[in-house]
């Protein structure tokens, strides 16, 4: 597959991602299977993980060679987010 193939999959992707999340009603986001996240918080580390995404190619360009830092699972760890309190 080529670089543009690529691009054009990882857009169509984000676009539905964000059609579906903009698709869902207040009480869909806010609601949970058995006490484990709720769909709202299950998209904030997705947007989290965009924007550092965003953030380490930046640098990967201006800094040929730059070691990238990789993940960890700080939030894999909360298991009771409060996402009102981060807005």
């Amino acid at each position: 597959m080529s670089l543009e193939e690529d691009v054009k999959k990882y857009k169509e992707g984000t676009i539905s991602f964000l059609a579906i999340a903009d698709s869902l009603t207040e009480q869909q986001l806010d609601s949970s299977l058995d006490g484990e996240w709720t769909l709202r918080q299950i998209i904030h580390p997705v947007a989290d993980s965009e924007a550092q995404s965003y953030a380490r190619l930046r640098r990967l360009i201006a800094e040929p060679g730059t070691l990238i830092q990789g993940y960890d699972d700080a939030w894999e760890r909360i298991k009771h987010l409060d996402i009102p309190s981060l807005l």
